[in-house]
């Protein structure tokens, strides 16, 4: 359905926004100090990873609740 649509285009908006930012973190990989300067690089790394799975689980919970609502469940949803 739509909802399924629209979590999709948020998704694929997400994955795109992370590409763009990891890009970006390119530049603090030094050439000619590459041991010093990669460790550093990956910090960064997993630190934008880290913020757009956040971003990702939010959008994945609410698409969940959203589809709920929609099939009158009721009842609160837990991690078993």
């Amino acid at each position: 359905g739509e909802g399924v649509a629209r979590w999709r285009r948020a998704q694929r908006g997400l994955t795109r926004l992370l590409s763009r930012d990891v890009r970006r973190l390119r530049r603090l990989i030094l050439p000619q100090r590459l041991q010093e300067s990669v460790p550093d690089w990956i910090v960064a790394v997993r630190a934008v990873v880290d913020d757009y799975a956040d971003a990702s689980v939010e959008l994945a919970a609410d698409f969940y609740d959203a589809e709920r609502v929609a099939a009158r469940v009721t009842g609160r949803f837990t991690v078993p």
